[in-house]
């Protein structure tokens, strides 16, 4: 595991130390990456489409497994297993080369995402479980769509069945579940009673999401 300090500014003169994350090969995590200020990260369909060809490149780059995901209107999720590459690289590329595509595309100039993106380790079954949840029904809880799979820009209509987007691992997921069932995985997740709030309110803490479920 790496441990590490870096300097990152100075503040009244003074450096301040900031630690790196815990990483590990294989190690998996939660991420939310949000767009500076809070501002919109995507403006229409293709903006979409090419962060997800993003994503694909980058997973190939850098010898990464993506699991879930979610593009909301001002941040994304994704639950990321590493290979070899510790998950700074992968991100740090990631949001690079779509600052580059957003900025020329729209004009503008600077950050597009928060410079310091959100991330948990996820290191029980249990966890990565529920982890895979909250993800997909991010649009739900946000009031975007009625049903997970009514939203386009998550991985869940690939993780059952109803379509491929090319980037999703759903073999790690499945496997949780007797005969690699989608029908027990959906199950799961759309369960509407309130026997996994707890678990979700401590993602929610755990990534820093504390703000109450908005649309966007």
């Amino acid at each position: 595991m790496i441990l590490l300090l870096r300097i990152t500014k100075q503040n009244g003169g003074r450096k301040i130390a900031r630690k790196l994350r815990d990483w590990y090969p294989g190690a998996v995590y939660h991420i939310m990456h949000r767009g500076v200020r809070r501002k919109p990260i995507f403006e229409d369909e293709m903006d979409h489409q090419v962060l997800l060809q993003i994503i694909k490149t980058s997973l190939s780059k850098y010898n990464c497994w993506l699991h879930a995901y979610c593009l909301m209107t001002n941040h994304v999720h994704l639950l990321i297993e590493t290979g070899d590459i510790e998950i700074g690289k992968f991100m740090k590329y990631m949001s690079e080369c779509y600052a580059i595509y957003y900025n020329h595309k729209y004009g503008y100039r600077g950050h597009v995402f928060e410079s310091r993106y959100k991330s948990c380790l996820v290191k029980e079954d249990a966890y990565f479980l529920q982890t895979s949840r909250y993800i997909h029904l991010n649009p739900v809880k946000a009031q975007m769509a009625d049903y997970p799979e009514y939203y386009l820009w998550s991985s869940y209509r690939t993780m059952i069945g109803i379509t491929d987007d090319g980037i999703t691992e759903k073999k790690k997921t499945l496997a949780y579940f007797p005969k690699n069932s989608i029908y027990q995985y959906r199950e799961f997740v759309e369960d509407i009673g309130h026997k996994y709030i707890v678990q979700e309110q401590h993602i929610r803490k755990m990534i820093g999401e504390d703000e109450l479920w908005l649309p966007w």
